[in-house]
């Protein structure tokens, strides 16, 4: 049996309850995280344009584009709400795909079940096969993929979406196959980008394609049932010396939703700059901590972080999310980085400026052989006066073994949301997010996602 086909049962046959009561709940916090970044991300210049483009080309008006009055065709819609959903950065991540699940998948779901005044349990469900179809994958390239350039949130993500939206269209096994063969052709995304309006246009590129291969494939559209494992197909391309054989075995018996699950980002930049960040403000209040003292901030991580926080000396608000020294400065001098951290163009702040060159990224050979713990770091402050001051390696808030409250995830819903919409119809949304398998109709949730960004 080929990877396509054994996907495409898995896809196909898996049903809700089949997930742990504890996978559903991570659905859940994955859906109320998720929405608000995306109302958040409404208003960012990357949002901005895409709805524009929809608003020339989007087809038939039938889904939301959260945060807007527009109302656009399930592929646009898809694309948009994941550009703004991915916008700030500041959605989840997981390590199963090493990359950021839950805006692709959910923008994909969303487009879906609008689409076909579905419910919610399709939602979950389109989310639950979409994130174990990702991961399944992330657990045969990685992290050899993602070092090689890879930016798997897209590359992973358009199969995972594709096997969303292949379950809330109720494809069937051989529609299922063929959208998964069409969508490892449409798979692509570029860590180069990192740091511009493309990097957050990957998160749409895969909910779009997504939709795109399993509509085609319900209308007939072929694709090989070797796209995946064959001597051409994606994990020949995509891989190295990967073999898909072991990662699918445990395909509904065990769930990476479960067993690794996301993480919820408390700031809004790379998920490998959190660690740091969350050690130097811990330094910073407990040794009331001032930059003109700082001689030197040495940051040890592993293997993988260096080709993703490639900018020492950014030029613009998107690069400095992917910047080591603007992160580390930021939150040594504000005691916080939200935001506030990016709303400017260059680093204006002339205590951020003294203080970034004194930051440097050291390799440490006990954080690469743990990958998995691929957050964490080891700070080590070195003062003027001659004092060292040291954080020890640990995960960031709102890594699964750190998890955010759910009193704090809530309130930065909350934040986040209302940024678009009144704050009162957020609580609304929160509510009912609390019971997402519940909802009779999506649209009683989407129609509460209207907001007044233009």
């Amino acid at each position: 049996m080929t990877a396509s086909a054994r996907l495409s049962e898995f896809v196909v046959k898996t049903a809700l309850h089949d997930c742990p009561r504890s996978g559903l709940a991570q659905v859940r916090r994955a859906a109320l995280d998720t929405l608000g970044v995306m109302l958040a991300g409404a208003r960012e210049p990357a949002a901005r344009i895409v709805r524009e483009v929809a608003r020339a080309e989007g087809g038939t008006p039938v889904c939301t584009v959260v945060g807007t009055r527009l109302r656009t065709a399930p592929t646009w819609a898809a694309l948009a709400n994941g550009v703004a959903g991915h916008a700030h950065d500041f959605d989840d991540t997981s390590f199963a795909l090493m990359g950021h699940p839950s805006v692709p998948l959910l923008a994909t779901a969303l487009a879906c079940a609008e689409a076909e005044m579905a419910d919610g349990r399709v939602v979950a469900l389109a989310y639950v096969v979409g994130f174990e179809v990702s991961a399944a994958l992330g657990a045969a390239l990685n992290p050899g993929h993602y070092q090689r350039g890879w930016h798997a949130t897209s590359t992973l993500g358009t199969l995972g979406c594709a096997a969303a939206a292949a379950r809330a269209l109720s494809l069937d096994l051989a529609q299922t196959r063929h959208a998964l063969g069409l969508a490892a052709s449409l798979a692509s995304g570029l860590k180069e980008n990192f740091g511009s309006m493309t990097k957050p246009y990957h998160a749409g590129h895969a909910a779009r394609n997504g939709v795109l291969a399993a509509a085609l494939a319900r209308e007939g559209f072929t694709a090989s049932d070797s796209a995946l494992d064959g001597r051409q197909g994606y994990v020949a391309a995509f891989g190295e010396a990967a073999s898909l054989g072991a990662a699918l075995d445990g395909l509904g018996q065990r769930w990476h939703l479960v067993e690794t699950g996301v993480a919820v980002k408390p700031y809004p930049s790379c998920a490998l700059t959190h660690s740091p960040i969350d050690a130097l403000i811990d330094l910073r209040r407990r040794h009331a901590l001032r930059p003109e003292q700082i001689a030197a901030i040495e940051v040890g991580v592993n293997r993988v972080t260096p080709g993703v926080l490639i900018h020492p000396a950014p030029a613009t608000a998107l690069e400095r999310k992917f910047s080591m020294q603007f992160c580390a400065a930021a939150a040594v001098v504000d005691g916080r980085v939200d935001f506030a951290s990016f709303e400017d163009g260059d680093v204006r702040d002339p205590a951020i400026r003294a203080l970034m060159p004194k930051v440097t990224m050291v390799g440490d050979d006990t954080l690469s052989e743990r990958l998995e713990e691929h957050a964490w770091s080891r700070v080590t402050v070195r003062l003027t006066d001659g004092r060292v001051l040291t954080a020890p390696p640990r995960g960031a808030t709102g890594h699964p073994d750190r998890p955010l409250s759910a009193e704090t995830l809530r309130e930065k819903f909350l934040a986040c949301a209302s940024t678009a919409i009144p704050r009162d119809e957020a609580a609304a949304i929160a509510e009912q997010l609390d019971h997402l398998e519940e909802i009779p109709d999506i649209r009683a949730l989407t129609s509460r996602l209207v907001g007044d960004v233009e």
